[in-house]
């Protein structure tokens, strides 16, 4: 029941960080690449209050950004350390989990780029001019930076690399469009009772547009990409779970392109006519909506384990109820680590090993240590022995307390190669 509260809210959390940065990102982009440049060419322009506006919504969706993911970091904690939030604050298993882990240290860095570019963002306009080109890149980097806290950023080797990459795109192309359509809107709506700004529309929308198409060029492209690595099969993509949500978001995509179709075809070039702007505006808040509810996906796709994943590992069957486990990755393998039963007493551990690509890894011998959570504790030692499927097994683990274990695995590879890997593993009394 625990568990599935901190999903729950682990999910919420997510969508309320990724749609807080989106908006942030979308609107340093929208206003530097797209408003600032369509008002100068155009002669328009907008009013003090307007630009302030746009800034306010920045802060504040930096504010909401930084807020939930600092409550992203904590239920995080707590599900590792399998405690309380309470209890994982009030014993210091967040600070570990900000220092010691990946997302932990990638979280403090966002954490910086969102605090200097907040400070950017409040400078007064005079002030900031020689420092204007640092926004949008520490806007990029903000909002990029969430590949290495998805499936992407845990992917190792050139796969890892592709994958990275391919959802780096992904996620600017997604901040260039969804985050725009705010802006966007805001432009709309003030043109009705503004001519200065009723100026700078035609332009602006024209060059939104084109934006338009090449972030859905973008989107589609590293969309493919990204199924291809997490997915993996067509039978995945309709059998599974994490599938259909994946085709959710195919179908929400296409209905977005289909709103932009007409905004980008029909619309567009009758921004004269009266009734244009109108629509325009209705129909970017209906792409907006769309929008919205893909990050809701997105919110929940990274809970769960990407169905290429879920499908190596259900070959093998599913982790017993009482077990312990957990799945570590690194650059040059992974492993899966069952500790069974995961409490107090006498267990046994299994041992997977996978390359990138989710075949199996063969090693010449493999050493398994578990270490208790006090400080002078001694580590259970033990050479793992090979099973007929392909695993390693190591019996008679007797652990005498609960807690905060540490799990070690050193593969034997080969004469000159070793595989270490390390990660906490929670042992119930």
């Amino acid at each position: 029941m625990r568990e599935q509260v901190l999903t729950q809210l682990l999910v919420i959390v997510r969508v309320i960080h990724f749609a807080a940065t989106v908006l942030a990102a979308g609107v340093v982009f929208f206003r530097v690449f797209i408003a600032e440049s369509a008002m100068r060419d155009s002669g328009g322009g907008a009013s003090v209050a307007f630009q302030i506006a746009w800034r306010r919504i920045v802060l504040i969706a930096l504010a909401v950004a930084v807020l939930s993911g600092a409550a992203w970091l904590v239920l995080l904690a707590a599900n590792i350390y399998g405690e309380t939030i309470y209890d994982v604050c009030a014993q210091g298993g967040i600070f570990t989990v900000a220092g010691e882990t990946r997302f932990g240290q990638i979280w403090c860095a966002r954490f910086v780029v969102a605090l200097l570019l907040g400070a950017l963002t409040m400078w007064p306009p005079a002030a900031r001019r020689p420092w204007s080109i640092f926004t949008p890149v520490l806007a990029a980097a903000l909002l990029a930076s969430l590949a290495w806290v998805g499936h992407a950023g845990a992917t190792p080797g050139m796969n890892g690399d592709v994958h990275l990459a391919s959802d780096v795109l992904h996620l600017l192309a997604a901040g260039a469009w969804v985050g725009g359509l705010p802006p966007l809107a805001m432009l709309l709506a003030r043109a009705r009772t503004d001519d200065l700004i009723r100026k700078t529309i035609p332009l602006a929308v024209s060059r939104f547009s084109v934006l338009g198409i090449i972030c859905v060029g973008t989107l589609l492209t590293t969309g493919i990409i990204n199924t291809r690595y997490l997915v993996v099969t067509l039978a995945n993509l309709f059998g599974t779970d994490y599938g259909r949500l994946v085709l959710v978001k195919i179908a929400l995509f296409t209905a977005m392109v289909g709103v932009a179709s007409v905004n980008r075809f029909y619309l567009t070039s009758r921004l004269a006519k009266s009734g244009a702007t109108r629509a325009l505006q209705r129909n970017g808040l209906i792409e907006l909506a769309l929008g919205t509810v893909v990050l809701l996906v997105v919110g929940l796709l990274g809970t769960m384990p990407p169905a290429g994943h879920a499908h190596v590992h259900a070959q093998y069957g599913a982790v017993a109820a009482d077990a312990a486990f957990v799945h570590i990755h690194s650059e040059n393998g992974m492993a899966d680590v069952t500790v069974a039963p995961g409490r107090v007493g006498t267990s046994r551990a299994t041992i997977r090993l996978w390359h990138e690509d989710l075949t199996e890894l063969p090693a010449k011998a493999v050493t398994f240590s578990l270490t208790a959570p006090a400080a002078d504790s001694k580590p259970l030692v033990r050479a793992a022995r090979l099973l007929a499927n392909g695993g390693w097994e190591v019996d008679g683990l007797r652990l005498p307390e609960g807690g905060n274990w540490t799990v070690k695995i050193d593969a034997q590879l080969s004469p000159t190669s070793r595989l270490e890997l390390d990660a906490p593993i929670v042992i119930e009394p």
